[in-house]
């Protein structure tokens, strides 16, 4: 687990400095936090305490729609949970 931490710690700084570096360019970066990708949308049809904070793809979807949107353009450098609403 540790090499996997180390990872993600990398990935997300790597992030946050891309974004600082593209501030004020009307390029963002942006991270979208998924645990599960919840593609048979079983967290709907026999809900668990562990599939409770499964994303579906149409909410990874419509957060990336918004952050595509004119009305994002403010939005950088954010890390997003998406936790299927738990």
């Amino acid at each position: 687990m540790s090499a996997y931490a180390v990872g993600e710690a990398s990935q997300e700084a790597l992030l946050v400095a891309l974004a600082r570096e593209v501030a004020g360019s009307g390029t963002t970066v942006n991270m979208l936090l998924v645990r599960t990708i919840d593609a048979g949308h079983v967290r709907d049809t026999d809900p668990t305490p562990r599939s409770a904070s499964w994303t579906t793809p149409e909410e990874i979807s419509a957060a990336l729609m918004y952050l595509l949107s004119d009305q994002a353009g403010v939005v950088n450098g954010a890390r997003i949970p998406l936790h299927g609403g738990a």
